[in-house]
């Protein structure tokens, strides 16, 4: 390591102290483009160490709403290649970012998060050389990837491991949009859900963006000369097109896949790239080779879709944590600390819903065109805004019918369904003269202003109904 160009051997792997002074020392010569923090300790107190990669740089141009990826390897401690791979996507963005106009673009755009290892302890025990053998464990004994809640076993009976939590309250700092979780001894790119709730059953079990993960996957695959050949490490695998849907391969509960899905709203993949788990290093040119192209082909995914910001309509402020879902894809996910929100999806027409604390529900209408991203800016009217409009409204018209007042909801929307009750208030409109004739209706109430009009949707609850 000489000079600020970073250069890494590839006839040796690294083992954690080696791992610790390489990234310390790319986060030292390139500190313009790299920040360097750990997220937890293993169980025996080994730092759980990730590279953050951007550009900042002030040049002209000013980039907002940049979305976070991530990379994670050495889940399994015996599985090295991803880890060295990883290693070796570091050097190459930071010594190409003023040489390749892709990378520089890609720098420019996307928050780059790499975990080499999230399982540093198995890796210190594990053989080179060894197709199978030790350190496949973390120090407790438990695999990893069984470790996380999914939507079986919201809590597992094996405690949870240091590991598992770090990953966890990660998820939760950083509103992640896309991630691929490198194993080996396997080739193919596995897509969830992983698990299904017909235990032990292997059928496709479909996620609601099952299209996109279909996408996502042949970008890595078609673009890897192993996978896209479908190159067998054993007779009876059967991989079309080099992917496999996680639960139709074989069933797993716990996984990290499904858990970034279900609980963070982020898409994972996991990539399995060698047959071998831990060959000799004398393969990791070969190896890097066939997956330099597909893992920064999968970083430029995340600059498609829909990104955008949810705004407060009276103050003009973010609106952190309001939860959003894609009518017709049931599964949520939040806007980010600064009312930031990313979601892939593939070119076509789509409705956004939005919900947040003290705020009406927001449902507008957007398109995705292809290889771009679309832009929202959403405002969100606040409820008592709404109550203070129809009080007004109502009191300049005797005729009116109706009288409003409030209605604690107290349930929080579930994970799986769209329909769940708004957090917070909600305005109900109740019939004075109990019409039981009349059907509950939604109602829109216009406000005048100089900005696009956003329709609000008022629940009208006939009286004698009303609970």
């Amino acid at each position: 390591m000489s000079g600020n160009k970073v250069s890494i051997r590839f006839n040796k792997y690294h083992n954690y102290d080696d791992m610790t002074r390489l990234l310390k020392h790319v986060a030292k010569k390139h500190s313009n483009l790299t920040r360097l923090y750990s997220i937890g300790r293993s169980k025996q107190g080994r730092e759980l160490w990730v590279m953050h990669l951007t550009d900042d740089s002030d040049d002209g141009e000013t980039v907002t709403i940049k979305p976070n990826v991530k990379y994670v390897a050495n889940m399994h401690g015996n599985e090295a290649v991803g880890r060295e791979m990883l290693l070796h996507l570091i050097a190459y963005l930071v010594n190409f970012s003023n040489r390749s106009a892709n990378v520089r673009k890609l720098l420019r755009h996307t928050n780059i998060h790499i975990m080499p290892s999230m399982n540093p302890d198995g890796f210190e025990i594990a053989h080179e050389g060894r197709c199978e053998g030790p350190g496949r464990r973390n120090a407790n004994g438990i695999d990893l990837n069984r470790n996380f809640p999914d939507r079986i076993f919201i809590n597992r009976t094996e405690s949870e491991q240091p590991e598992t939590v770090a990953i966890r309250q990660w998820l939760n700092r950083i509103q992640f949009i896309l991630s691929a979780n490198i194993h080996g001894g396997a080739l193919v790119v596995n897509y969830p859900f992983d698990g299904s709730p017909v235990m032990e059953s292997e059928h496709l079990e479909k996620t609601p963006d099952h299209d996109v993960f279909i996408h996502l996957a042949k970008t890595y695959a078609q673009r890897h000369r192993k996978l896209k050949s479908q190159i067998k490490c054993r007779k009876d695998d059967n991989f079309i097109n080099g992917i496999t849907n996680g639960n139709a391969w074989y069933p797993v509960q716990g996984s990290m896949q499904d858990y970034n899905y279900i609980y963070a709203g982020c898409m994972e993949l996991t990539l399995e790239i060698s047959c071998c788990k831990y060959p000799n290093a004398t393969n990791l040119l070969t190896h890097w080779n066939e997956n330099k192209i597909p893992m920064l082909a999968l970083l430029n995914e995340a600059n498609k879709g829909v990104k955008g910001i949810i705004k407060d309509y009276i103050t003009e402020t973010p609106i952190a944590k309001a939860n959003l879902t894609i009518l017709g894809r049931d599964v949520q996910f939040n806007s980010d600390l600064r009312g930031q929100f990313w979601r892939l999806l593939l070119p076509g027409d789509y409705v956004i819903i939005v919900r947040a604390a003290g705020y009406s529900r927001l449902q507008k209408q957007f398109t995705v065109m292809a290889n771009k991203i679309t832009v929202m800016e959403l405002y969100l009217t606040p409820i008592k805004r709404l109550a203070k409009q129809f009080d007004s409204s109502s009191s300049s018209n005797s005729n009116t019918n109706y009288h409003y007042r409030w209605k604690k909801i107290d349930q929080q929307p579930s994970i799986h369904s769209e329909s769940s009750s708004t957090f917070g208030q909600r305005l109900m409109l109740i019939n004075k003269n109990n019409d039981n004739n009349n059907p509950p209706t939604n109602r829109f109430v216009p406000i005048s202003t100089t900005k696009i009009y956003l329709p609000i949707i008022l629940i009208l609850t006939i009286f004698g109904h009303y609970q």
